[in-house]
């Protein structure tokens, strides 16, 4: 399942690795909330073998660790305008696990945000799931938010836009009137206080799956329904 949010900022630049972290490491604490397998102490920055990113973990403590920051500060030496920072959790053999990616560019830019969790690491519950969304809303305020396999980028009913898939993030309030399709809409407040978006989720009694055609029927209506009233961006908007 994959989780991937676009977002412009006009104060984060490429090279501002800790703030970045600090921001992976509070969505690292809500999946933590709901697995104890996420913890901080268990992720490090990704690298092209298990033992060299067991080298370099990417928190101490609450804070992001002096060797990811440094190990960053030198991948991106002589390439500042354009940076990533990647961290990683999973199991010995590597086959299954979570990975974090932010891609970043100069001030605003499109940049991404995007979850991969595959195997036995994955979350099965909308609502683990939905808390994950929302933390990321926070804090990354993301164009959208979707939630869904990566194979269904071709099943969606739309080449210029976005899919549903399992969960879709829009910015703004919607109604069950809106898409009587969902399964459940899930608010999003602004620090606590008035709502201000909405998480439209299409399968809510069990995992969305790719190889059950009710799920694809269920996210491609909502995404007929959302398009008729104008609610899902196109990718050139964004």
């Amino acid at each position: 399942m994959k989780i991937s949010a676009p977002f412009r900022s006009k104060t984060l630049s490429p090279t501002d690795f800790k703030t970045v972290l600090f921001r992976l490491g509070r969505v690292v604490d809500a999946m933590a909330g709901e697995h104890a397998g996420f913890g901080r102490s268990e992720w490090c920055l990704q690298g092209d073998s298990l033992e060299q990113a067991r080298l370099y973990p990417a928190f101490d403590g609450t804070d992001p660790s002096c060797a990811a920051l440094a190990v960053l500060k030198e991948q991106f030496r002589n390439s500042q305008d354009q940076t990533y920072v990647a961290i990683w959790i999973g199991n010995e053999t590597m086959a299954a696990g979570v990975s974090m990616v932010c891609h970043l560019g100069m001030p605003g830019v499109l940049n991404s945000f995007a979850i991969d969790m595959r195997g036995e690491h994955g979350l099965d519950d909308f609502e683990a799931i939905a808390g994950v969304v929302i933390r990321t809303v926070q804090e990354f305020e993301p164009a959208y938010v979707e939630v869904s396999p990566a194979k269904y980028y071709a099943r969606r009913v739309f080449d210029d836009r976005p899919g549903l898939g399992w969960m879709f993030y829009l910015s703004g309030i919607v109604t069950m009137q809106q898409v009587p399709e969902a399964r459940a809409l899930i608010p999003v407040h602004a620090a606590g206080k008035q709502q201000t978006g909405t998480i439209i989720v299409s399968v809510a009694d069990t995992a969305f799956s790719i190889d059950n055609p009710e799920h694809i029927e269920i996210a491609n209506r909502i995404e007929i329904r959302l398009v008729d009233q104008d609610l899902l961006p196109r990718y050139v908007d964004l």
